[in-house]
């Protein structure tokens, strides 16, 4: 609750950041042993692969997250993003994944969740539990429901309505895209 107010992004993932980095570690390390030695008989498919389970590691364990920017929700998923801006935002639900709505519309986040014997836990505890023994997903949940009161709040009728966006990710497209073409094709060809 420290950072309220302040421009610092928040970013909350659900665990699987170590892991992807040691993934990506490792796919680089595989790759630089067979630049590095000439007898570990590498296929020509095999150095293009390797760049491809990094990508796939830093794709599916990595980027995905929620983070929470000073007027809105930023959504990353595996291959786009999206932001919601705190004014709009009139429900905010994280159960196996994250899921904000705004008026009818749903927004689907899958970096962060709970498991469902946290979801549990957070169901039986009474309303003036101290937030020690609360999850942080409970923290996240009450603090993205405050911002979004306080939005409203400070939002007046002149302002321009904010729009929730979305963006793809096509760098990492493209990467993935260009990666897999090359291992197939050196793999038939070699």
């Amino acid at each position: 609750m420290q950072n309220e107010g302040v421009d610092k992004v928040e970013r909350y993932s659900s665990g699987g950041l170590v892991v992807g980095l040691i993934g990506m570690a490792l796919a680089l390390a595989v790759l630089v042993y067979g630049l590095v030695d000439d007898e570990a008989g590498f296929a020509p498919w095999a150095y293009p692969f390797c760049l491809l389970l990094g990508l796939l590691a830093y794709l599916v364990l990595v980027r995905p997250a929620i983070r929470l920017h000073r007027d809105e929700l930023e959504l990353r998923n595996v291959l786009h993003s999206r932001w919601v801006p705190f004014a709009l935002i009139t429900g905010v639900e994280i159960a196996q994944v994250t899921v904000v709505r705004v008026g009818e519309q749903r927004y689907v986040g899958s970096g962060f969740g709970r498991t469902r014997r946290t979801i549990r836990q957070d169901g039986r505890a009474a309303h003036d539990t101290p937030l020690e023994k609360r999850s942080t997903a409970w923290l996240i949940e009450d603090k993205v429901e405050r911002r979004a009161a306080a939005a409203r709040e400070r939002r007046t009728t002149d302002d321009a309505a904010p729009e929730v966006r979305h963006a793809w990710a096509w760098p990492e497209i493209t990467a993935l895209g260009v990666l897999t073409v090359a291992t197939v094709v050196l793999a038939l060809v070699g």
